[in-house]
């Protein structure tokens, strides 16, 4: 009776967890919870002290473990710890490195797509010249509406509002560019604006894929935090089991990884509360250049 109740139980929860399609296949649910996006929504201060109390418990805990084996006379050797726990912290210094080579290398590609959207948004109207005098004005107007938005995102609340109006623009702007078609003007020069707008909508694309969707993976995330947390537990072993009472070493320790780990999350996130932020200059530049008449 007991396995039957079991048995149900469990199948109970399995079926919760998973489901069939119509061909029978087993779906898994999607996973909402992302770590990366979590780390992001924490406050700067929030997300160090978060991360320095969680290692100061892992070392204490694992210092606990070490120095209960101390003094049931079991003591490693000293030589083989200190091995040992300098490769797990090796390892960890490794895989910060290289998680913060990859938000290093797409704020980078952020800055760079930012100066050829602003260089793309400043040709397409300046051929706005040779287009005759109907679409001329109603294009200048989007263009000054289009990078008044791009410069707000950084500081609007609501990104996805943001997004929605951008591509709203783009059909409004794609609509007068079509409507050229019809007028009787060099097919060069419609060509060479054509041209422009299509560079202008794919750089959108791929900032806003790089800016959005290229994120630190979660199985990057994961492997990372659970080798600091072998490394902070093997850290407080080896003083534990050595009787080694050495407070600021254990606080540097801690206090050295939240560091970096803030940084990480600081390039990897865009929410308008971290500090770094792609810049604005080419696109002001731009709008300067608009609100100056120009033929």
């Amino acid at each position: 009776m007991e396995i039957y109740k079991a048995g149900f139980l469990f199948s109970h929860f399995t079926t919760r967890w998973f489901m069939k399609s119509s061909e029978g296949n087993i779906v898994f649910p999607k996973r909402n919870f992302q770590i990366g996006v979590f780390l992001g929504t924490l406050s700067t201060w929030g997300l160090f002290a978060l991360i320095v109390i969680s290692s100061i418990v892992i070392i204490s805990f694992g210092a606990w473990i070490g120095h209960l084996r101390f003094l049931n006379n079991i003591k490693d050797s000293e030589s083989q710890l200190s091995t040992a726990v300098g490769s797990v912290l090796g390892l960890l210094g490794f895989m910060l490195g290289f998680t913060f080579s990859l938000t290093w290398s797409r704020f980078g590609n952020r800055n760079g797509l930012v100066s050829l959207q602003a260089k793309a948004i400043g040709v397409c109207y300046l051929r706005t010249s040779l287009l005759p005098v109907k679409q001329k004005t109603e294009l200048r107007k989007l263009f000054y509406e289009y990078i008044s938005v791009l410069l707000g995102m950084q500081t609007s609340g609501n990104v996805d509002k943001t997004l929605t109006r951008l591509e709203e623009l783009h059909i409004l702007i794609w609509n007068q560019t079509a409507s050229l078609v019809q007028e009787e003007m060099d097919s060069e020069m419609r060509s060479l604006f054509t041209n422009a707008v299509n560079d202008l909508i794919s750089l959108y694309l791929d900032r806003k894929t790089v800016a959005l969707v290229h994120r630190i993976p979660d199985v990057i995330w994961s492997r990372l935090l659970l080798l600091a947390g072998i490394g902070m537990f093997a850290y407080g072993y080896q003083i534990g089991n050595m009787n080694m009472i050495r407070l600021f070493q254990s606080l540097l320790v801690p206090v050295a990884f939240g560091m970096i780990v803030v940084l990480i999350v600081d390039l990897d996130t865009t929410l308008k509360q971290r500090r770094f932020k792609v810049t604005k200059q080419p696109l002001m530049d731009v709008l300067e250049m608009m609100k100056k008449e120009i033929v």
